[in-house]
């Protein structure tokens, strides 16, 4: 599906995916234009009364950014004139939580796994771990 076609019928959609659109391109512009090593670290938030406004993932990144930003920007004004100046702000990624499995064996899958143990007895390990699943609680 086409999200061009998709958004022709609803003004605001249109808006909002060219305004997507948009942004995508300054980011992709900037990402061009600076070092490899740094294009994970960063991204554009917005263009604020002439400033563009890139956030930075940590110090380090925002630091260099900071450096190469204004040599970077009469391309960037190509894509979008209102940019005269920029900003780097430091916003660290969230850090993801754990994930904390919760799986639960029923009785049924409790009951097939102590007869499974019982059948390969002669594989004690095997029989030792399978009888150690099936008495988990569940």
């Amino acid at each position: 599906m086409n999200l061009a076609d998709f958004g022709a019928g609803n003004q605001e959609l249109k808006q909002l995916l060219s305004m997507a659109a948009h942004w995508q391109k300054l980011n992709a512009c900037l990402k061009r234009a600076l070092p490899a090593n740094l294009h994970d670290y960063f991204q554009v938030a917005c263009v604020r009364e002439g400033c563009l406004v890139v956030l930075a993932h940590h110090s380090m990144a925002a630091a260099r950014l900071r450096m190469v930003l204004p040599a970077v920007l009469p391309q960037l004004q190509q894509i979008d004139a209102r940019i005269t100046t920029s900003r780097v702000k430091v916003q660290p990624v969230a850090a993801k939580k754990p994930v904390i499995k919760q799986a639960k064996l029923s009785i049924t899958a409790r009951q097939a796994l102590a007869q499974s143990a019982r059948a390969v007895s002669h594989h004690p390990d095997l029989a030792r771990a399978l009888q150690h699943l099936s008495e988990k609680d569940g």
